[in-house]
Formats: structure tokens, sequence, C-alpha cells
């Protein structure tokens, strides 16, 4: 009867033991992971293993953090490849603001448009690199194709009853040609943040001239200005770069943007471009 008592006590040891050691070892993982402190080098380490941007921020959110958000800091991330979506979360981290970890309503509901305004906004950036030059845009093929820039000087014409002001450009036609199927949308990079002002006239064409009257005059009509103007929506895709679609569908013939005239300006950059 010994014998099994014996073995009886030896097993019952072994299994204490073992449970022990489990214990222990699972205390000091929770312990580890308590004691953990996010650096800048364990969300590079992070980032470059390709985790989401979400999960990124959940960890930031549930962890104990030290940051170095310094200038040199932050440009080291921005070079080791971390998004500025995280970087703001690790100085608001930092500045003891709250961190949501989750996406609002709203922001569910305009994910996919989003993403694809950032698809257009890394190519586009990367294409316009004249600043201030108006680009076509082709969606379909993310090209941009930069218009032919001149210089569109004053005119005046009078008549017996009226008189006008024209903005005049030499050539019949812009060696930029649209084709009327496509889709037309614009960029221009101003490296700015405030919305460029912007103005789109339709031309009418004579022989080796170009012309939009600026003003008129009419002893019967008073003063008229804008009838040859087309509207359009200006939109920010990133910082500095803005997409700009006319407010309808462009007839065949020819165009120019324009920024806003200053008062009493003799002649304007024209960016010239036509529809077949």
């Amino acid at each position: 009867m010994r014998i099994p008592t014996m073995c009886t006590l030896f097993l019952c040891c072994i299994a204490i033991t073992t449970v022990q050691g489990q214990t222990k070892t699972t205390t000091s993982k929770t312990a580890a992971a308590k004691m953990e402190v996010l650096t800048n080098k364990s969300v590079v380490d992070l980032s470059k293993a390709g985790l989401d941007e979400e999960l990124i921020v959940s960890k930031i959110a549930s962890s104990t953090c030290h940051f170095d958000i310094s200038t040199d800091g932050l440009v080291n991330l921005k070079k080791e490849g971390v998004t500025a979506g995280i970087i703001k979360v690790m100085m608001d981290k930092t500045n003891g603001k709250t961190v949501t970890t989750a996406p609002t309503e709203p922001a569910k509901q305009t994910t996919t448009e989003t993403k694809a305004q950032t698809v257009i906004s890394k190519n586009v950036y990367a294409a316009a690199e004249l600043m201030n030059h108006v680009y076509f845009f082709n969606k379909s093929s993310s090209a941009a194709q930069p218009l032919e820039k001149a210089v569109a000087g004053l005119r005046t014409k009078q008549g017996m009853f009226s008189g006008s002001s024209v903005w005049h450009v030499d050539g019949d036609k812009s060696n930029i040609r649209i084709p009327q199927s496509e889709t037309c949308s614009f960029i221009i990079n101003t490296g700015s943040s405030a919305l460029p002002e912007l103005v789109l006239y339709k031309l009418k064409t004579g022989k080796n001239r170009r012309e939009v009257a600026n003003m008129k005059v009419g002893t019967f009509t008073g003063v008229t200005t804008g009838e040859d103007v087309i509207s359009i929506n200006i939109s920010k895709l990133q910082e500095g770069i803005f997409q700009i679609t006319p407010g309808k569908k462009l007839d065949k013939g020819e165009y120019f943007f324009t920024g806003k005239p200053a008062n009493g300006a003799n002649s304007i950059d024209a960016y010239t471009f036509g529809i077949d």
C-alpha cells in the first residue's frame, strides 16, 4: 500500500510545481506587458511590421508612452515612414490629450472617398511640380498635364453706343487639346492652405487671336461683366493641392484659367486649353 501512496504524492508534487511555474510565467509576462513603455522606436517597428494605423493608434492609447516629439524626433519619424496620422496621435498622447481609438460615424461614411482622394493626391503631388500652374488631371491614368501658359493683354474696343475691354491671347487655338469625352478635372499646387482664386473663361476665336470680354459698357445696357465666365468648384486634396472642376460640361472651344485679376492690371497669366 505504501508504493501507490508514494507515487500519488510524487505526482501531486509535479502537478503543483508545474502549476506554480505556469503561474509565475504568466505573472511575469503580465508584469512585463505592464512595464512596457512605447518609444519612437517602438512605433517605427510596429509601422515597419505592416500593422494597420488603427492597431498602432489603439496600442498607443492603451500603453505607457515616452515619445520624443522634438523637431528632430518628428523628422526622423517621417523619414522612417510613420504616417502623419500616427505622429499626430503620438503628439496628442505626449501632450495629455485624449487619443481616440475608433473613428467617428461620419468618418466611416467617407472612408472610401478619403482613400480615393489619398491615392489621387499622392499622384498629383508628384506630378504638379510647377507652383501655381494649372494642370489637366486624367483620373483614369493619374497623369497630370500642364496647361499652356500664355500672357493675356488688355485691349479696348469702342463702338458708337457701346465699348468693351477684352483679354486678348495671340494664336487662334491652344496646343493643349482635351477630348470632350474626357471628364474635365484640373489641379493646382499653390503650396498654401488658402483656396486659390481662379477664373475660367470661354474664349471667342478669330484670325490668329483668342479673346474674352472682361467688361462691357453700353449706353442702354450699362456695365456688364462675367458673361463668358464658367463657374468652377475648388476642393482641397491635401495641403497646398487643390482640384478644380468646371460647374458644367465644357462645350467645344477655347478656354483659359487665370488668377483673379488685380485692379488696374493690363496683363494676366493665362493657362490655356481647347476642347475638341
